[in-house]
């Protein structure tokens, strides 16, 4: 496997491990929200084990494209060092619930986010699509399913 595929799946696999951090962390700030935040927080760490999954088993050069992935993989390490700025920030300031999801919502329709959800939802092409979309199930649609906490609970 190329040095520029190996780097996405790594900045992939924290990206999504970063954002259950954080999620994790809501739990525990926004006691309301604990199940919710708690929920996603694990669907995370689940998009993590299935990238790991396809590195360790799938992955053959073919699969992603490497001279597509090399700018994708720039913005996947900035989108984690922003995670990791708020993970910070939320851990020693003491921003308003609604900053928690809107932060959220920005996050999950980020690059990184936003492919995974693509990925996991389009027509499956191949075999390795097809499995990855069954075992991801239903920890898909992150976003819209905080638009539809926020205004059933009042948050925004």
């Amino acid at each position: 496997m190329g040095e520029i595929v190996r780097q996405f799946l790594i900045e992939s696999i924290a990206l999504e491990l970063n954002i259950g951090d954080l999620y994790q962390q809501f739990s525990a700030k926004y006691e309301q929200d604990y199940d919710f935040w708690w929920k996603l927080s694990i669907e995370e760490m689940n998009h993590a084990a299935l990238i790991e999954s396809i590195n360790d088993i799938f992955l053959t050069e073919d699969f992603l494209p490497a001279d597509k992935i090399e700018l994708q993989t720039i913005k996947l390490r900035k989108m984690n060092y922003f995670i990791h700025e708020n993970i910070e920030k939320f851990r020693t300031d003491n921003p308003l619930r609604a900053d928690a999801f809107k932060l959220a919502i920005e996050i999950e329709n980020s690059i990184g986010e936003s492919h995974f959800e693509l990925f996991m939802t389009s027509k499956p092409n191949s075999e390795v699509v097809k499995i990855m979309q069954k075992l991801n199930g239903d920890d898909i649609n992150h976003a819209s399913r905080m638009t539809k906490y926020i205004f059933k609970n009042g948050i925004l």
